[in-house]
């Protein structure tokens, strides 16, 4: 008979397929899920963050819109030149607030002793930044509740970006800083990131009110 023997009719015993135990398979599981949890619960809470970073992104960008259109540099009743005009801060940082309470659901609210919402103005000649405004008091920002100051930099954030044959041109900037808090709050993810962690948003946009003053045609 042609072909392989079967070993049964050569009185060969047939060796078993061993056959990998039921239990070593939970003991795995059991040894990795923590480190999937641990990932998990890593992925989750950045999720919160990015997910209130963006809200943040938003309302600077609303408050940076709305203070494109508003006058930085004259009185708000006479017209006359007034640096700052107080009322144009104040209408910007509200509109940031109400940008931030609105676009959050409520959920990020600023706190007055650690966040803050700083506004600057800018006029910009032969591509540079030439005033920042509030300009007579050499504060060059305004902050809502005095616990920041601009991380906007004229020399290395600002002049790099703009195009030296460009037109003379004016630019307002809202930054937010928040402090987020942990949503979950977990001690392995603490372990290796500070909470809470600072946020940072900001937004620029022209204004045509803060545009150096043009030179006389003869």
């Amino acid at each position: 008979m042609r072909g392989r023997l079967d070993k049964r009719f050569l009185g060969i015993p047939r060796r078993r397929r061993r056959h990998k135990p039921r239990g070593q398979s939970i003991v795995e599981f059991m040894v990795l899920l923590p480190v999937l949890l641990m990932m998990l619960s890593g992925l989750i809470e950045f999720g919160f963050l990015l997910n209130y970073y963006l809200d943040l992104i938003d309302a600077a960008r609303e408050a940076a819109r709305f203070a494109a259109n508003d006058d930085p540099l004259h009185n708000d009743l006479t017209g006359a030149y007034q640096d700052p005009n107080p009322g144009f801060y104040l209408r910007t940082q509200t509109v940031a607030l109400q940008s931030i309470s609105i676009g959050s659901g409520g959920q990020i609210t600023l706190n007055p002793a650690t966040d803050d919402v700083v506004i600057s103005a800018y006029s910009v000649l032969n591509g540079s930044v030439d005033k920042r405004y509030p300009y007579a008091d050499g504060t060059h920002e305004v902050s809502l509740y005095n616990n920041k100051t601009s991380a906007l930099d004229v020399a290395t954030d600002i002049d790099p970006r703009l195009d030296a044959a460009a037109p003379n041109t004016g630019m307002v900037s809202v930054e937010i800083f928040y402090d987020y808090h942990m949503v979950l709050g977990l001690p392995w993810i603490k372990a290796f990131v500070p909470d809470p962690i600072t946020l940072w948003a900001y937004s620029i946009m022209p204004n045509v009110n803060v545009e150096p003053t043009p030179t006389p045609i003869p």
